[in-house]
């Protein structure tokens, strides 16, 4: 198992990323921090912003000229989630402790200037690219007071993975990086299962959803992308607010105002968010 000390981060990739910033500043409070450009050799820059009431930040990296990984991200997949970092006491040991799980670090271990590294493949961790990190320099201190944004976002509470078989998932994420299970449910209106796990050292969470049967959401996302990160889920103050908020910026809360047994919920459909599935719920008063 990988001692996890924290998520620093979800990324994902847009064709550019001071739009795309822009965007989630607008709509959800994801505060602007600062601005990063990698070597020409790595063929991106990107942003980082703070996400409103959990501790972790938000990236989003977009493509040079010239192409790169972020193209070719784009070009397969279209702009969304690229992948989760998570920082480890030592990225040599955490290399090593991949390596006895039978998981060839991809990559092996670099340096990028500021962190060590090392990344989990997505076809050995059933979906997601995760990036494993240990600093030795740190970005500049930025103000990362947030206000919610047009929907009145309050935190993150967890970021979702579709998967084809729920049990073996959950077995990685306890092996890998010592996940627990908190919660399991099925839902027979949508046809699918789902499990949430806490992530050692975050108030961020991992939730898992499988198709319990073929004509469900998660099955048609696994027929037409592939197994991965599937949508962010946030708590906003009032759904009905954040509902009414979107449709002053033009958009339409996909699915509109949702009434189920676990909460008040809706969307912000990738379309309009930039390429990202956005739940958003309000917790029971």
């Amino acid at each position: 198992m990988i001692p996890i000390k924290r998520v620093d981060h979800i990324s994902m990739a847009a064709p550019r990323w001071r739009e795309q910033a822009d965007r989630l500043e607008r709509l959800l409070g994801f505060r602007f921090l600062y601005s990063f450009q990698e070597t020409a050799a790595a063929g991106f820059d990107g942003c980082v912003s703070q996400v409103p009431g959990t501790e972790i930040e938000f990236e989003v990296i977009a493509p040079l000229a010239g192409g790169g990984f972020v193209q070719r991200f784009l070009d397969e997949e279209g702009p969304g989630l690229h992948h989760v970092t998570v920082e480890v006491s030592d990225v040599d040991e955490a290399a090593a402790a991949l390596e006895r799980l039978g998981i060839r670090p991809f990559g092996g271990v670099t340096d990028d200037g500021m962190w060590r590294l090392t990344y989990v493949h997505p076809r050995d961790s059933g979906g997601i690219l995760w990036q494993l990190f240990a600093p030795y320099k740190f970005p500049p201190e930025a103000d990362r007071r947030t206000d919610g944004g047009a929907v009145g976002l309050r935190r993150m509470d967890h970021v979702s993975m579709a998967v084809a078989d729920l049990e073996r998932q959950i077995d990685w994420q306890a092996c890998v990086f010592g996940m627990q299970v908190e919660g399991r449910w099925r839902d027979d209106v949508l046809g699918y299962d789902g499990a949430v796990m806490t992530i050692p050292g975050s108030q961020l969470k991992f939730e898992i959803v499988s198709p319990a049967r073929t004509d469900s959401f998660v099955q048609r996302f696994l027929e037409t992308r592939r197994p991965g990160m599937h949508h962010l889920c946030c708590e906003v103050e009032s759904v009905e607010r954040a509902a009414e908020a979107l449709r002053r910026e033009g958009i339409e809360p996909f699915g509109g105002v949702i009434e189920s047994d676990w909460k008040r919920h809706t969307f912000l459909h990738p379309r309009d968010s930039g390429g990202v599935l956005v739940q958003l719920f309000e917790e029971p008063r």
